[in-house]
């Protein structure tokens, strides 16, 4: 059964290690056939014919930057808002309330995680779903506040394993091993 996940990590200001994350979960659930991630599943209708690789690194960035109907919804909807802010992120939560409300697990980078994160983790925890997420200690987190992450694990252990990794070669057979055991 393939388990529908949604994969996260720093959003806009993403950088190498989360990008390097992200098509490395969405690469590792296509192979394995235990999950699919759902913003990729979605997108992927959008753009049949672009090479993978390609395209996970894609699906990495803010949807507005990719999302074919964004032009059009936007051009439909810019005078219902008092700023292309509030326009942008209605569009935004709109698409990604639908990829979170698919998914039954959420897998996170958590190495670059911003303010976002802490708040769609908290969606998922809200919800009751099972978080796995991922944090290398090895990498300077000077933006990120560690102890906010561990605190999610001690105070939700039923919901959020936190799995510390040196190199993204090990991330597969955890991800494997986390979603069998669900």
């Amino acid at each position: 059964m393939s388990i529908p996940c949604y994969v996260s990590g720093k959003g806009m200001h993403a950088g190498q290690t989360t990008w390097a994350f992200k098509t490395t979960v969405m690469q590792t659930l296509a192979t394995t056939g235990l999950g699919y991630d759902t913003r990729y599943h979605y997108y992927r209708q959008q753009f049949p014919d672009m090479p993978v690789d390609d395209f996970a690194r894609m699906v990495c960035d803010p949807i507005e930057y990719y999302d074919k109907d964004w032009p059009a919804w936007r051009a439909l909807h810019k005078t219902k808002f008092n700023n292309e802010d509030q326009l942008t992120t209605t569009f935004f939560l709109e698409r990604d309330r639908r990829f979170q409300d698919e998914a039954r697990v959420a897998i996170y980078g958590f190495d670059e995680a911003g303010f976002g994160s802490g708040v769609n983790a908290m969606r998922f925890i809200a919800a009751d779903k099972p978080i796995l997420g991922f944090l290398n200690p090895t990498i300077e987190h000077s933006r990120l506040n560690i102890h906010n992450v561990i605190q999610l694990e001690m105070e939700y252990p039923e919901l959020v394993t936190l799995q510390r990794y040196t190199d993204m070669t090990e991330i597969p057979a955890r991800i494997a091993t986390w979603l069998r055991a669900l």
